[in-house]
Order: C-alpha cells, then sequence, then structure tokens
C-alpha cells in the first residue's frame, strides 16, 4: 500500500534531525505488484541521495513478524534500493537482532540503524517509549482461527457461516461476528477476500503468535529422539486411538521440500490421553523436541505426504518464523515461495 507524508510524520522528524540529513523526498512505490515496499524514501545528504524501500508497521512487532522482516531483509534482490524498517517501537533486544543481520530501522522513540552506503552510519538502540500509548487491539485466538481459515481455503469467501465455523473450529455465531469485525478492519473486503495488495504473512504471523500460546498443550522428551522414531511411535498410537495429527513446522517443511527438518517437531493433534502419553513413554520437559499443539477447526489437517499428515503450508510457515533458528527462517522463505504464493 501507498503511505503519505502525514502517517510517517513522527519518522521524518526524527530524520530530519540527523546531521547528514539535507533533505527528504518520498514517492509512490511502482513496484506494488512484488510487494517489495510500501513506498520509497529519499534521503539527501552533502555525499549525494540515498534511496530507500521502506515498510511500515504501525503495531508492535513480535518474534515470528520479526523474524519474518529480517529473513525478507536479507532475501531481497541484491540489486535495488536499499530497506528501511519504520516501527511504531523497538525495545532493545528487538533492535539488538536486527543490528545484528544488518536491517535499516527507525521507531517513533528515536532507535535507529541507519547505514548509507560506506559514508554515513547512525545507531541508537534502548532508547523506552516516550510514553504508553493505546495498544491497537491484539487479535482473539479465534479471530486468528478464522483468518487462518480464509488464507487456507481459497473458497472460504463463499462459504455459509456454518461451513465458515467447522473449518475454523469456532461457533456459528463467533464465525458471523468475526467475519465481519475483519471487514471492519480492513482485512477483508466487503465480499470477504483479502486486500490484493496485501502480504498475508503481515497478518498472519502477529495472529499466529496470539494464537500459538492459546494451542500449546505440552512440550514433552520421547525415548528415542530419531525424528523418524518418534513419527513411527505417533503412527502407531495414534492410530490405535483413533487421533486426528499432523505435522508442522520444521519436519512438515521437509516432507514438502527437503530443505530443513531441525531439531523441533511440532505436531498438530485433535486431542492427547493420558494413555497415548504412557505408550509414548513422554516425559514432559519444557525443552524437549516434540511439542503437541492443539489443532483447530480443518485447517491443521491439509494433505497427506509420504503416510505422514502435513497441516497446511501458512501454518507450517507460521511455525518456522515463529522459531528461534535462523535455518528454519530461510526454510520459511523457500516454502513461502513455493506454497504461498499470492
Amino acid at each position: 500500500m501507498d503511505i503519505t507524508e502525514k502517517q510517517l510524520g513522527p519518522y521524518l522528524e526524527r530524520l530530519r534531525s540527523l546531521d547528514f540529513v539535507r533533505g527528504i523526498e518520498l514517492s509512490r512505490n511502482a513496484r506494488l505488484a512484488d510487494r517489495l515496499a510500501d513506498s520509497i524514501l529519499r534521503l539527501r545528504t552533502p555525499k549525494g541521495a540515498f534511496t530507500f524501500d521502506i515498510e511500515l508497521k504501525n503495531s508492535y512487532i513480535d518474534r515470528g513478524l520479526l523474524n519474518a522482516l529480517i529473513s525478507q531483509a536479507q532475501h531481497r534482490p541484491q540489486k535495488g534500493h536499499a530497506w528501511l524498517l519504520l516501527a511504531r517501537y523497538l525495545p532493545l533486544p528487538s533492535a539488538e537482532k536486527l543490528v545484528e543481520s544488518g536491517v535499516n530501522f527507525l521507531d517513533r522513540a528515536g532507535n535507529m540503524h541507519l547505514t548509507l552506503g560506506s559514508h554515513y552510519t547512525r545507531t541508537i538502540i534502548g532508547r523506552r517509549e516516550l510514553k504508553i500509548a493505546k495498544e491497537a487491539k491484539q487479535p482473539t485466538a479465534a479471530k486468528a482461527q478464522l483468518l487462518f481459515t480464509f488464507a487456507a481455503f481459497a473458497q472460504a469467501p463463499t462459504w455459509t457461516v456454518r461451513q465458515l465455523a467447522e473449518a475454523s473450529g469456532t461457533s456459528k455465531s463467533n464465525a458471523a461476528k468475526l467475519r465481519n469485525q475483519l471487514v471492519d478492519d480492513g482485512v477483508l473486503t466487503g465480499k470477504f477476500h483479502f486486500r490484493s495488495d496485501e502480504d498475508l504473512s503481515r497478518q498472519l504471523l502477529p495472529a499466529y503468535e496470539v494464537l500459538r500460546p492459546k494451542l500449546l498443550i505440552n512440550r514433552f522428551r520421547p525415548p528415542n529422539p530419531a525424528v523418524e522414531a518418534i513419527l513411527k511411535s505417533l503412527r502407531s498410537t495414534f492410530g490405535r486411538a483413533s487421533t486426528k495429527w499432523s505435522l508442522t513446522g520444521g519436519p512438515a517443511a521437509y516432507e514438502l521440500q527437503h530443505f530443513y527438518k531441525g531439531l523441533e517437531i511440532p505436531v498438530f493433534v485433535d486431542s492427547l490421553s493420558d494413555q497415548s502419553i504412557r505408550e509414548l513413554r513422554l516425559l514432559p520437559d519444557k525443552t524437549g523436541p516434540l511439542i503437541f499443539l492443539r489443532s483447530f477447526g480443518t485447517v491443521p489437517y491439509w494433505r497427506e505426504i509420504a503416510g505422514k499428515p502435513v497441516a497446511h503450508p501458512w501454518l507450517i510457515y507460521s511455525e518456522l518464523m515463529h522459531s528461534a533458528d535462523p535455518r528454519a527462517h530461510e526454510a520459511a522463505e523457500h516454502l513461502k515461495a513455493e506454497f504461498l504464493k499470492s
């Protein structure tokens, strides 16, 4: 989307205060179709002009979205403009991660990391928000479930409320109310389609960070840490118990692309009985590799690959971006490019 100088007011004020900035120009991004930036910012300095593709994030940036932004910045084409993230506020750990990753950023509190070629560099981190602004309303878990439903099923805009409720795992009344809220929020059009110029990850990653804690059942350590041994035990135990399950995160991504498997094994289940835990010989462990997530509706049950059920790619992508492993973020970008083209 195009953004205006009025929207950028707090950021432009910070930029104009820099001793090497002589002028600022804002222009429309003519490449909206490739979703490389919201708009283009040009800084004039004594050493010449420097042009940035800018992305504006008015809401707070959670871990999953931060990982996605870093990954996207690092996988941009080598030729072209530099990239600048304009954020509402970046706490010290997030700012440090962006600096370490070489990502230019600026927030309203004045935290920044700017590199203008080899001529100018300015890094300021650790500033606190000047005042606690009224927080943007966070999506609820139920709204997140509905959001993933619209992302996963192309036919969802034409569904009845009953069909939406069944697919998203919400009640009919909630599905109807939340669908209208997504329209009011500007996420969906009046005909319940996503906005055509919107990168869905901008909506889904913050939603997943709200949803995931609600879905988490527990982490466990199995007797045999080998992934194939664990999956064999899951198939056997869940088959006898008629438990519906599916892989997400690294193991699911590996089944789709054979690029990255990771050390964690996140699994959606419709139920997890004490009997199944005993049969699997699992020990609760907050750092254990086996992670059980409660499934919702039908989104976690996408298809079967080589005899293994896997979740929808948007859920796999979101779980990969939730991971602390940079290789998981790279795998997420590969997955997005192949399976989640807009």
